[in-house]
């Protein structure tokens, strides 16, 4: 059975969305656990509606919600989604094939994006597809894995293991790097979400690429991005 974490600030039209698509796919005994920092426009009462755990926590970066959430998961296998997000038909179905299997401590999946442009839905999966197959490959040849944290899921031992996520910029690289290597992670191509193109449209697709470069730096130089005025829902 699967504990989703899903981080929400002022969500409430793509939290209901989300939650639609992921109600009619779940089975007895998965949860959905929202982490809503004080919504002022009812995010946390579309939430209940849905059948949600609604947990508060102030807004202090997206990775400590998905942290927060985790600590309330009754389940051992932990799945992590951002809010604008649609899941495949078959994600929640996908996810839990991998975790029958017991040598499976992580999964990763394929982020693809919406958007008003094809030119520029082209540049976004091109971009995400890439990414996606360099971090399989990379973890091929070193064991070292990079897991999107708005399509992850870990078994909870492993998540805290060394403390869930942190609040800065690039969440996954952060815990990548503070994991040790295993063979015991799957990509699966198939494992689709499909993400809004929203943060890309406001601060500009290189820009926004920009900074995840920097942040990354930052990380491998031993210390993260704040998330001052990013993601803090």
């Amino acid at each position: 059975m699967l504990s989703i974490v899903i981080p929400t600030l002022n969500e409430k039209d793509n939290v209901d969305r989300l939650l639609s698509h992921l109600t009619e796919q779940m089975e007895d005994g998965d949860e959905i656990i929202i982490v809503d920092a004080y919504s002022k426009d009812g995010t946390p009462d579309i939430a209940l509606r849905h059948g949600a755990k609604v947990v508060f926590q102030k807004p202090v970066g997206i990775g400590l919600a998905k942290t927060e959430g985790a600590k309330h998961a009754k389940n051992s296998v932990l799945v992590f989604l951002d809010a604008d997000c649609i899941p495949a038909g078959d994600f929640l179905k996908k996810m839990k094939s991998h975790f029958k299997r017991k040598d499976v401590h992580a999964v990763g999946g394929l982020d693809l994006y919406e958007s008003d442009s094809a030119l520029w839905k082209f540049l976004y999966d091109t971009y995400s597809t890439g990414v996606f197959y360099s971090a399989a490959l990379m973890h091929k040849l070193t064991g070292k894995y990079w897991i999107a944290a708005n399509n992850a899921a870990y078994r909870k031992n492993l998540f805290f293991s060394v403390g869930g996520f942190r609040s800065v910029i690039c969440e996954d690289t952060d815990m990548m790097q503070r994991l040790p290597p295993s063979k015991k992670v799957k990509y699966d191509p198939e494992l689709v979400l499909t993400l809004s193109d929203r943060r890309f449209r406001e601060n500009g697709f290189f820009r926004t690429l920009g900074l995840w470069l920097w942040s990354n730096v930052l990380i491998f130089a031993g210390k993260g991005a704040p998330t001052g005025g990013y993601r803090k829902g």
